[in-house]
């Protein structure tokens, strides 16, 4: 067996990267090599249970989170927490803050290959500085940023199709940002992303000549995980589950929009009576950020919350009555509700993190996308993959699910998307084919043999090419 590596990984500050950048240091670790999460008090909650103590090959080293320098309080640390503009931008400041603590720590305990998250751009010059290898994890399709670049040049009609909602021309702060990170990527020993080659093979050419570098295409992690430490991991016995068995195969519409997408009341109300309207059964997740309304105290949103005054007059009592239907207010175990055979399709803000573990359960997908890459795994899951149906009448593009908005859509279009997928017919089954098809493609991406795993198989060698004295293969 090869020497085994030793291997930093930073995360950002936000579920949606920490859970897959876990993911792939969990991936890692099975293979026999070091591996240590660099992550602060609070974001390292977001996966602490899901630790095996007694695995050796798996660490988390703890850093200050600068609550101070940023002006937030203490164990705010994430965008998970965050319930404004002015607090995303905080912890995005927070990102930069942290370069000399991390510094100070691989200088005592130098790795042998460092993997930040593509947020930290500093990554770049400290690598250099430290004379240590480094690549950079992406948790985001190549479709997203290969449509990025698409949409600066917004005239090209090659790309009509992949315009922005009513031909919204991207905020330039965003296209800056999204320069950035490609920049950063230019001067890597190459680039990690949380995709399969089967579901993107035809953007790979186009990404790699924008990074100018390598991609290595390793996910689903979310699936990788499975196949290490299972997919229930304790939660069949949630509330939800029971709800679930007494419905037929396909029978019931799951409905998340993530823990950072900021509904509100209105919109609620919107969904809230297009599903009732649909006539179909569901079970609908509803985080409490939610539920937040500035200037109120803590009891006072419970209090709301518990009344649900966002819903249709006696809607929750009706639903319950007929059966039809079960409210989750907070976290719920997703992966394992997704993989619930009475599951039939997932109505979603569409999240990266959110197709992959749909794709991994073979459920189709309604799309209703709230903020920033959501509108582009969007088209990529409806137009170009064909596993979902878009809620015509989408709103409008932005770059925070906290920038106000001047449009809600309808409850007519929600009820039109829930039927046009969970009615059946023609359009519904070969919807459904197709989200069976990439299921089957994802799992056998991931198993041995199949293009995932063996990218990770020739990544681990690669890094070991990176080494100041690297073996001969």
């Amino acid at each position: 067996m090869s020497q085994a590596l030793k291997i930093y990984f930073l995360p950002f500050f936000s579920g949606g990267h920490v859970i897959p950048m876990v993911n792939l240091a969990r991936l890692v670790a099975s293979q026999g090599h070091q591996v240590t999460i660099i992550t602060t008090p609070s974001n390292a909650k977001i996966f602490d249970k899901t630790i095996n103590e007694e695995d050796t090959s798996f660490h988390v080293h703890i850093i200050k989170f600068p609550s101070n320098q940023v002006g937030l309080p203490v164990g705010v640390e994430n965008l998970l927490e965050a319930y404004d503009n002015q607090t995303v931008r905080k912890v995005l400041m927070a990102a930069n803050f942290i370069q000399p603590e991390v510094e100070a720590f691989m200088k005592l305990n130098p790795p042998d290959i460092f993997i930040p998250d593509m947020v930290f751009t500093w990554s770049e010059a400290t690598a250099k500085t430290l004379r240590i290898p480094r690549l950079i994890f992406k948790p985001l399709p190549i479709f997203y940023f290969c449509m990025i670049e698409a949409n600066k040049s917004i005239d090209d009609p090659k790309e009509e199709a992949f315009l922005l909602p009513n031909d919204t021309k991207l905020d330039p702060n965003y296209v800056r940002f999204h320069e950035s990170i490609v920049n950063s990527a230019n001067n890597s020993d190459g680039v990690i992303v949380n995709t399969f080659l089967e579901l993107e093979e035809e953007y790979i050419q186009l990404y790699e000549k924008l990074i100018g570098c390598k991609a290595w295409l390793i996910g689903p992690t979310s699936l990788t995980t499975q196949k290490i430490i299972g997919t229930c991991m304790n939660n069949d016995e949630h509330k939800c589950f029971s709800f679930l068995s007494s419905k037929e195969q396909n029978s019931v519409l799951y409905i998340s929009f993530g823990s950072m997408s900021l509904l509100s009341d209105e919109q609620l109300f919107e969904i809230a009576s297009g599903i009732e309207a649909s006539g179909h059964q569901f079970l609908w997740v509803v985080h409490s950020k939610n539920k937040r309304k500035d200037g109120k105290t803590k009891e006072e949103e419970e209090e709301e919350e518990e009344e649900l005054k966002w819903l249709p007059k006696g809607f929750e009592e009706k639903m319950m009555k007929e059966k039809r239907g079960m409210i989750i207010k907070g976290w719920a175990p997703q992966v394992s509700i997704l993989n619930h055979s009475s599951i039939g399709g997932f109505l979603s803000q569409c999240g990266w993190n959110a197709a992959l573990e749909t794709i991994g359960a073979g459920v189709p997908m309604i799309t209703m996308p709230i903020f920033s890459d959501h509108y582009f795994n969007e088209r990529f899951i409806s137009e170009v993959q064909g596993f979902g149906v878009e809620v015509e009448e989408g709103g409008e593009w932005s770059l925070s699910p906290y920038d106000p908005k001047k449009k809600v859509v309808s409850r007519e279009s929600i009820e039109k998307g829930v039927r046009r997928l969970m009615d059946g017919g023609e359009e519904s089954m070969k919807i459904r084919s197709k989200a069976k098809e990439l299921q089957e493609k994802a799992w056998k991406a991931v198993e041995e043999g199949g293009s995932s795993h063996n990218t990770l198989i020739a990544l681990i060698n690669h890094l070991h090419t990176l080494l100041p004295n690297p073996p001969n293969y």
